[in-house]
């Protein structure tokens, strides 16, 4: 029998907070057999016994185990901990992974502690000096086996990989891509008989097929991309998981693509700025459609191969859109930064969104005085936004201009002002007394630091600044979210005012969000100069005045069992509370969990109001905030009256 190679792997995991809870390595019952201090593993593919042959394992170990006896020595409980935060501080020491000290994992115990009852969170222990484990390697057989000999006792973790294979989704989710490696733990006991591990891995599909431009020729040199639908923000948006070039015949072949259902979509862009029948190429969804939600989806089965998929481009009546970016920002050598990129977001709320086909490069010729150019824009109504890099204000800026495109008709003269953002004072009310804070390092961004709103040089930050234990975030409400959340994400804390203070928030739609919040807590309520925001968001640039966000600590609670249609519990059923339709843009007000192995839930920190009680056996992300998916569900989902700090018992039946 082989033996697998020795190699030492160096290990660095950093755990802090609440951080350790989100784990989805799977701890196995060993069978035992005849021989000790041996691991059997054996690897197929789903609903099969045939083995994978090829798959490259790894298992690491003998690791200690940083069980509840081992840190009982090291971590002495609050005795003002409610039975519930110390259900939490017990789950968070059952969960951790393997190669975490004793020591490490009773210091996050203290420090989730005082996050629950709102105390100064205690610095970190330093994990000082570690020893990684051991290595061996090996590789399975024609039959899918493969045998690791000579074990010392202990807990190990093995992982397999494969190229063109996948693991399982997380528990409860669908639609997203699925991980490269499967990993899961065992435990080797040399007095016991020989240990047997199943691992099941999940082959990818190919598809494949031919391009032509609009004279029914083969278009070479243009991206394939496969998308699969997401939600984000409550918007249906295509994200790509695979994408390749068209061969000199036109020919794609898109291979390694995980089980799902597929929109298949090129985009003939030019990189150059000369002109080209290419320009008037529009962005074609199979068979030939420019509008992804009349495109006909694929469908990709496990270990399939499916042909045929032509795509014939559409040359519709593309549209250049050109004008000149205008900004007072200099840049480290005294110029005004260039911008390089543009975005074109659809005003429509039901188009299809993707990073994609709102990404568009500057094809103007004469780039001075800030001139730009994109070509290949299909009619529609848009906002066209571009950002600058902006380092005195330790981020990015962002120009916005709303434009309307007609069929073939450029627009011209467009003027994008990129302006440096807004400041804005946030005001964090607890119902429990002030926020808890400790003085920390201050972070740099870029060689540069906020300090009381004043941005400075600071290549190695040491001096410390106020840090609060709930930190308050802006986040887009736009349909391309990114580059507004990451201009508005620097904050500095006056804790004499309970304020936070935003130095450059770009204009634009938000909402706010608060984390983490002590258990059982929730958002009440987000007042703009004086108004109540919290369900509608706001918009910065058209509404005026400072933030002020209540939170209180009568939450609710939801528990129950998750069941299938024979009053079974569902185990890892994704359960989502979701507020009545009048307040169904307010994301703060959703909850959701995942069943244990029981089919129990717990939802909990939830704003007194009227909601519905869902469950699936997989959801795709957050597909439960948006409207259309939604309605295809609305009478399947149970009526919950939630009253403050009341605990309600309801069941979940699960949607498959």
């Amino acid at each position: 029998m082989d033996k697998g190679r020795t190699a030492p792997l160096g290990i660095g995991i950093q755990f802090a907070g609440i951080g350790l809870l989100l784990l989805f390595t799977t701890s196995l019952q060993i069978l035992p057999q005849e021989n000790k201090g041996r691991l059997e593993i054996h690897v197929t593919r789903p609903d099969s016994t045939d083995g994978v042959s090829g798959v490259t394992l790894t298992l690491q170990g003998p690791y200690p185990l940083a069980s509840t006896d081992l840190v009982s020595g090291l971590y002495t409980p609050n005795p003002k901990l409610t039975p519930e935060m110390r259900q939490q501080v017990d789950a968070l020491i059952a969960s951790a992974p393997l190669g975490i000290s004793p020591e490490v994992v009773a210091n996050a115990a203290v420090r989730m502690e005082a996050n629950l009852l709102g105390l100064p969170a205690p610095p970190n222990t330093p994990n000082g000096p570690t020893t990684a484990p051991p290595q061996l390697n090996g590789m399975t057989d024609a039959s899918g086996n493969y045998v690791f000999a000579n074990l010392a006792p202990g807990r190990y973790q093995v992982r397999a990989q494969r190229e063109g294979y996948f693991g399982a989704p997380p528990p409860g989710l669908a639609g997203i891509s699925l991980p490269t490696t499967v990993s899961t733990t065992a435990t080797v006991d040399p007095s016991k008989p020989a240990s047997e591990l199943s691992m099941t891995m999940v082959r990818g599909a190919t598809v494949s097929g031919r391009v032509r431009d609009p004279n029914g020729q083969p278009l070479s040199g243009v991206q394939v991309y496969a998308y699969q639908v997401a939600y984000q923000n409550g918007r249906t948006m295509l994200q790509s998981l695979n994408s390749k070039q068209t061969d000199d015949r036109g020919d794609f072949r898109l291979f390694y693509l995980p089980p799902g259902d597929y929109f298949i979509g090129t985009l003939p862009r030019r990189t150059t700025n000369v002109p080209s029948s290419m320009d008037s190429y529009a962005r074609t969804f199979y068979p030939g459609t420019s509008d992804g939600k009349s495109a006909s989806q694929v469908k990709v089965t496990e270990g399939g191969d499916i042909i045929g998929i032509d795509i014939n481009v559409r040359a519709d009546a593309t549209a250049k859109i050109s004008g000149r970016v205008l900004t007072t920002i200099v840049g480290p050598t005294g110029q005004a930064p260039q911008p390089g990129t543009f975005y074109l977001m659809p005003r429509d709320v039901n188009t299809f969104t993707d990073t994609q086909g709102m990404n568009f490069p500057n094809m103007s010729a004469n780039r001075t005085n800030g001139q730009f150019e994109i070509r290949g824009v299909l009619p529609g109504s848009y906002d066209l936004i571009t950002t600058l890099s902006d380092t005195a204000n330790g981020g990015q800026s962002i120009g916005r201009a709303h434009v309307e495109v007609g069929n073939g008709a450029s627009v011209e003269d467009v003027t994008l002002n990129v302006k440096s953002g807004i400041p804005v004072k946030a005001k964090l009310v607890l119902d429990t007394g002030a926020v808890s804070y400790t003085m920390q390092p201050p972070t740099a961004r870029g060689g540069i630091v906020i300090i009381n709103g004043v941005p400075q040089a600071a290549p190695t930050p040491t001096t410390p600044v106020p840090t609060p234990s709930i930190r308050l975030n802006f986040r887009s409400m736009e349909a391309y979210p990114s580059p507004f959340d990451s201009a508005a994400s620097q904050y500095t804390y006056d804790p004499a005012a309970g304020e936070f203070i935003f130095p450059n928030v770009p204009e634009g739609r938000y909402y706010i969000t608060a984390a983490p919040v002590p258990v059982n807590s929730y958002i009440a309520d987000v007042q703009l100069g004086g108004r109540s925001v919290f369900d509608s968001g706001f918009e910065l640039g058209g509404q005026s005045g400072d933030l002020e966000v209540r939170i209180s600590s009568k939450g609710a609670k939801i528990q129950g069992l998750a069941l299938d249609a024979a009053q079974n519990p569902v185990a890892t059923a994704r359960v989502v509370l979701v507020p009545e339709e009048s307040r169904r843009q307010n994301q703060a007000l959703y909850k959701t969990a995942v069943s244990d192995a029981k089919g129990n839930f717990t939802l909990s920190g939830i704003a007194p109001g009227q909601y519905k009680l869902y469950a699936w056996e997989s959801l795709p992300g957050t597909a439960y905030m948006n409207p259309e998916f939604m309605a295809k569900y609305d009478a399947q989902g149970q009526v919950v009256k939630v009253l403050e700090g009341a605990t309600n018992n309801a069941n979940a039946k699960v949607i498959r």
